[in-house]
This record gives C-alpha cells, structure tokens and sequence, in this order.
C-alpha cells in the first residue's frame, strides 16, 4: 500500500531530532527548538502559522510556543497562556464515537460509509456520497474511513490551497461543515478505498454524519453532541468538557469567533 500524509515529512523530520537531541538538552529547550523551526519552515513555504505545544507527564510539565498570531488585527507573538480550539485532536474521540456504535450492534466497520450516511446526507443537504465523491468512494467502508484508508479527499491536501487558507486566516467565521464536504468533493480521490493511506479531515467529517444520522434520526448535523457520543459518562474524562459547544473552551478561546463551528467539533 501507499502512504500519502501532505505536508508532513519535512515537520516529521524536524520532529526526530528531538529523540537525537534528548539526552544532552532539556526536554523543554529541544520542543522549544522544533516548534521554532516548524514555524521557520512553514514561513519560508508561504505558510503562516502558530504553534502552542504542551507536555505532561508522571515528572515534567510545559509548555512552548512559537509563531504570530493576528488577534482582533493586532499582530502579536502566540503566549503559552493562549487558549485555541482543539481542532484534529477530535478524531479520536470522533472514532471512538464510531466504535462505540460498533459495539453496541448499530454496525459493523465493514459497512459502506454510504449506506449509513446517504440518508441523513440526502435529508441534511440533498445529496450523497456517490453524487459527491463518486463511486469509489461510496463504497469506502467504515473501516477503512477510520484508518484514513478510505481514498477520500481531503480540502488541505496541498501548500497555499486557496480554501484552506482562508479558513486559517477568516478566524472570526463560521464554516459550515458542507463548505469542507463539497469543496473536498471537488478534488481527486487519492485511491481506491484500501489501496492507500492517506490523512483526510474530510473522512472524519463524512464519520461524523455518521455518528449524527444515529444520533438524531430526525435532526441536522449542527444537533451533533460528540461528547455524549463518544464518552456515555463525561465526569469520567472532565477535560474533555471541552467538547461542548458552552464549555469553557468555548468562553475562554484566543479566537472566538470559531466557537461555535461544528465542523471543528466533530474531528477535523
């Protein structure tokens, strides 16, 4: 099979000098380090971008940044004090919340994605997966979604895209979650479902109708509740209150305008 993951390696590359380095630096002064060149990197490739990194663990806690950000159209350094939304680190509990439907009989991860999706899809925008994407990937599975092995598409699949850099840059907007479906629906797939692996945000938005059809029969996507989806007793992971669209995350974000865009919440 093929590997495809856009725009990484040069980032995963920076990464592995941090086991190299470990052993003569802090752990602190080597993310520091890697999170600066990441931002450098991406600079000198036209990207502009904010990194904010934190570890925890049994010994050692910290935080680093590095990068600019515009807020409120002031130019300033990103801080360690702040608060962003959680953006990808959803699709675990996002896939979770698919699981979670497989143990309980709903369905099985060699089911199409389709045929769980296109009636809520049809309901929801009028229209379906094969109409979208075609019909390669209309029998992805939903296995195969889940392992980013689906052939979908993606909307950030290359450097400078136009879409993808104005989400980044339009803070202060909300995007709908159709605007990534039907902008991804006018790329290429990447394969045939199982014959690569390639990162796709717009899978996980596609298993997050999913995880909306068997969660309101009747309602639209923007009725989707992760957290009660993913984690049937929150209090037993507090942090990811997160997740609720009136949480604290939500009163407290660096940039606010994105709190209540359901596309972040359902794991892009």
């Amino acid at each position: 099979s093929v590997v495809i993951i856009p725009r990484v390696s040069p980032v995963m590359k920076v990464l592995s000098t941090v086991a190299i380095a470990a052993s003569a630096r802090s752990l602190h002064s080597i993310y520091q380090q890697v999170v600066n060149e990441v931002v450098a990197w991406a600079k000198s490739n036209g990207d502009d971008i904010a990194i904010q990194l934190g570890w925890i663990s049994k010994d050692l806690a910290f935080t680093v940044a590095s990068g600019e950000v515009t807020d409120r159209l002031v130019r300033r350094a990103v801080t360690t004090h702040d608060t962003w939304l959680y953006g990808s680190g959803t699709k675990p509990v996002t896939a979770v919340a698919v699981m979670r439907l497989v143990d309980a009989g709903v369905l099985t991860l060699n089911d199409t994605l389709a045929e769980h999706v296109d009636p809520f899809l049809r309901r929801d925008n009028g229209t379906t997966v094969a109409e979208l994407f075609g019909d390669s990937v209309a029998q992805a599975t939903v296995g195969q979604v889940v392992r980013m092995a689906g052939g979908v598409p993606d909307f950030e699949d290359s450097a400078g895209d136009p879409f993808d850099r104005e989400v980044l840059q339009d803070g202060y907007k909300e995007w709908p979650v159709y605007s990534f479906i039907r902008y991804s629906a006018q790329q290429k797939p990447y394969c045939d479902p199982g014959q690569c692996t390639a990162y796709s945000s717009t899978g996980y938005e596609l298993l997050g109708l999913l995880v909306a059809a068997h969660q309101h029969a009747t309602g639209t996507y923007t009725d989707l509740n992760l957290t009660a989806a993913a984690l049937p007793d929150p209090a037993r992971m507090p942090s990811l209150r997160f997740l609720g669209k009136q949480g604290p995350l939500a009163q407290a974000l660096t940039i606010p305008g994105q709190a209540a865009n359901p596309a972040w919440g359902s794991g892009v």
